[in-house]
């Protein structure tokens, strides 16, 4: 236990230190947490290894950090943006499985390795593309519900396709059925959520924390659990569920000072500990040393080149066509491109059911480290350059650093 506990230390430390150098360079503090993971994880110091306690606390991370968002998003916004966040969404995962799977093919990956290949390219990473948003404090609402919008249903499709190859690959043959049942018990998770999260959440916090506010922060954690447990046991991932737990901690049934604390420990537990943890924690995961095969170094920068080009053209181009500015749409389509924990996840459950090889696996490791590594970077180059005029008053903001 020592030995995790200094583990745990030393990144600590080195978040902390990162996060000063890089608010100095006015970077997204992302990037000094995955490149931390990256510099000091087993790739190339190998200070940093991962433990069992260091993989909880980087799953925890992901639930906070999704409790989080949904706790900061309008529902009824949520729903305004929702036509047109399929139509990013469908188009984000369209184009980028279809230029996996022919990359892949044009490697002589097998049918089964092709399809699981364009499908990893398909994964946006919600968590991802929250904490960006965070970071560079984007203000925009309708950008911002829009990729949220997206990104859900991206992952839902992701997972869908993944039941399906999974499927195939068992049982060596297409069944319709198998599509059915699985679109069957994503419809069964949805209607479960919002037949608790209206009937009984809301239900909870109107009748117990409209003055005093109790024990609200552990009631808003049972749930946002709970809903997780629901997703996972339906085959779909926790994240979805944590993310729906938070929608339904409206503002409105519990008095502003219960929600203001809910929110301020949600932030800190999910910005300032676990969120950075689980950032770190991808570093851990790639591997230099197949790269020196100059064949797995050209399909490495093939996958690459499909899943940006896939993602940002496919999500950017629906919102230049749904009316979006140029700059929107772009930064609509870097959003949708981070990849993160759910494609780790999903790699694994390939390398594990044996449909892809080591080889395959590393490569999109890397692939999910460096589209989530430059996100954060070409979203803020497409920011509106700020003016800074000497401020006439002071504006407090709920966009407190605790680093």
């Amino acid at each position: 236990m020592s030995i995790e506990i200094e583990s745990l230390l030393l990144i600590m430390v080195v978040v902390w230190t990162t996060g000063i150098i890089f608010r100095l360079l006015k970077l997204p503090l992302l990037l000094g947490e995955l490149m931390a993971g990256l510099l000091f994880g087993p790739a190339i110091l190998g200070v940093f290894h991962e433990t069992e306690m260091l993989k909880i606390l980087a799953e925890l991370g992901i639930f906070f950090l999704m409790l989080h968002a949904g706790l900061e998003t309008e529902p009824k916004r949520l729903l305004r943006a929702s036509k047109l966040g399929l139509g990013i969404a469908l188009a984000g995962v369209a184009l980028p499985f279809g230029l996996g799977f022919l990359v892949a093919h044009l490697f002589d990956a097998t049918l089964m390795q092709s399809l699981f290949i364009g499908m990893a390219l398909s994964i946006t990473a919600i968590s991802v593309t929250v904490k960006i948003f965070k970071d560079l404090k984007y203000k925009n609402e309708e950008v911002k519900d829009l990729v949220m919008v997206a990104a859900v249903a991206d992952d839902i499709i992701a997972f869908v396709l993944v039941s399906v190859i999974l499927t195939l690959a068992t049982a060596g043959s297409f069944s319709i059925a198998e599509v059915g049942f699985l679109l069957l018990k994503l419809a069964a998770f949805f209607g479960a959520i919002f037949f608790i999260g209206e009937k009984l959440l809301v239900h909870f916090f109107r009748r117990f924390f409209n003055e005093s506010g109790g024990k609200a922060f552990t009631l808003t954690l049972i749930f946002g659990l709970l809903f997780g447990v629901i997703a996972e046991q339906l085959g779909i991932h926790f994240v979805i569920g944590a993310y729906m737990a938070g929608l339904f901690v409206k503002e409105e049934l519990i008095s502003e000072k219960v929600y203001e604390k809910i929110e301020d420990r949600l932030f800190g537990l999910s910005y300032s500990f676990l969120g950075p943890i689980f950032f770190v924690s991808l570093g851990f995961h790639v591997d230099f040393h197949v790269f020196a095969d100059p064949t797995t170094l050209a399909f490495l920068i093939a996958v690459l080149a499909a899943a940006i080009i896939g993602k940002v053209f496919g999500a950017g181009i629906v919102a230049k066509f749904a009316g979006k500015s140029n700059r929107e749409s772009s930064i609509i389509g870097f959003a949708m491109n981070g990849r993160g924990a759910v494609e780790l996840i999903l790699a694994s459950i390939g390398l594990e059911f044996g449909i892809i090889t080591p080889e395959i696996f590393s490569i999109l490791v890397c692939m999910a480290f460096v589209t989530t590594f430059i996100t954060p970077i070409a979203i803020k180059l497409l920011l509106p350059k700020k003016k800074n005029p000497l401020p006439l008053t002071y504006e407090k903001t709920s966009e407190t650093t605790f680093q």
